[in-house]
C-alpha cells in the first residue's frame, strides 16, 4: 500500500456515462449467450410442428415464436449467475 488515496468525484453526466459504460458492457457480454439460447429454443419448437404449422408460425415475422417476457428474464438470471 503507497499511503496515497485518491477521491473521484463525478459529475451527474460523467455518473451517467459511467452507468452506460458499465449496462452496455453486460449487453455485450451476454448478448451471445441470449442469442444461442433463443436460436436452439426456436429450433426445438420448430422441429416439433407440422410443415403447415411451421408457414402460421412464419407469418409476421415468426412473432409468435418469440420468448415470453419471463423466458427472456429465466435466460438473463441463468446468464447472470453463470458468470
Amino acid at each position: 500500500m503507497t499511503g496515497k488515496t485518491e477521491i473521484h468525484v463525478f459529475t451527474q453526466e460523467e455518473l451517467k456515462q459511467h452507468d452506460k459504460e458499465v449496462a452496455t458492457d453486460a449487453v455485450k457480454k451476454a448478448a451471445p449467450k441470449i442469442h444461442q439460447m433463443s436460436v436452439k429454443s426456436t429450433i426445438r419448437k420448430m422441429n416439433e410442428m407440422t410443415p403447415p404449422q411451421q408457414l402460421r408460425a412464419a407469418v409476421n415475422g415468426g412473432s409468435s415464436l418469440y420468448w415470453s417476457e419471463e423466458q427472456l428474464n429465466k435466460a438473463l438470471e441463468f446468464i447472470g449467475d453463470n458468470d
